[in-house]
């Protein structure tokens, strides 16, 4: 899709992101004051990064992630579906990030300037990543296990109870707006306990924010992207109406019962 839209913001893929997304009144793609203006917003309700800054059509002379690490500048593609989606994610997402920015910096400050494990792990997460928060560890299991009949239809009434997901990477947010059979996410597991859906979701994005920040603080955590795991988003209750129906996750191209290599544990 390529003209200016807001119709997607009515999926719950896009909740983390819907109300950033409606600050501005726009109509059209936003331009560089439209992207000023949206930040001073979002800075009456989070805390950001100081030097953050959307910078439209930046040719930056480092790489990257090191001129984002050292500006606070990212450059960010006018009527880009992939870098708006990217902006919004910098505003529902600041802590995470920052911090996986900061994790590429690291690396590349150390050489890794070619992308290793570690940076994939982080690209992969900043891309595609959906936060999966469960407060039961067996719903866990059965996603790390590809169960998906159990984990969607047999435990399907414990979506919003006991496990959710919330979506962070910024090519999700591209891929959902024309959604289609094989389209997946990396899911990042964590822990949490049910209190957590009790509280709001802006709540339970902040906390989430935070635990994965320091998390990601640490290099020795998420080293591979076999670590996250593959999550078909479109069989997520609620989030696709074909799949009221059970027959539709028999359809083991998509929903596939294994994986070539077993993923790490669960993140608490």
């Amino acid at each position: 899709m390529k003209d200016w839209s807001k119709h997607y913001l009515s999926h719950p893929l896009y909740q983390p992101v819907a109300d950033f997304a409606t600050l501005l009144p726009l109509v059209d793609w936003p331009d560089q004051q439209d992207y000023d203006q949206l930040l001073q917003q979002a800075r009456l309700r989070c805390q950001l990064p100081a030097q953050l800054r959307f910078c439209c059509d930046l040719q930056a002379d480092a790489y990257y992630e090191m001129h984002i690490g050292s500006t606070g500048e990212v450059p960010t593609r006018s009527h880009n579906w992939h870098d708006w989606f990217n902006a919004l994610a910098w505003l529902a997402w600041p802590r995470s990030k920052e911090a996986l920015n900061a994790r590429h910096v690291r690396a590349i400050s150390r050489g890794e300037v070619k992308r290793g494990p570690q940076r994939d792990a982080a690209t992969l997460l900043d891309e595609c990543g959906v936060i999966v928060a469960c407060a039961r560890p067996e719903l866990g299991q059965a996603l790390d296990d590809m169960q998906w009949h159990t984990l969607f239809v047999d435990e399907r009434a414990a979506w919003g109870r006991h496990i959710s997901v919330h979506t962070l990477g910024h090519a999700i947010f591209e891929v959902g707006l024309q959604p289609h059979i094989g389209w997946c996410g990396k899911a990042l597991l964590l822990d949490v306990d049910t209190g957590f859906f009790q509280l709001d979701e802006h709540t339970q994005r902040a906390w989430l924010d935070a635990r994965l920040a320091a998390l990601l603080a640490d290099d020795n955590w998420l080293t591979s992207p076999r670590q996250l795991w593959p999550l078909p988003l479109l069989g997520i209750p609620g989030w696709w109406p074909d799949n009221e129906n059970p027959a539709f996750y028999q359809n083991t191209d998509y929903f596939r019962p294994s994986r070539r290599a077993k993923s790490s544990s669960v993140t608490v």
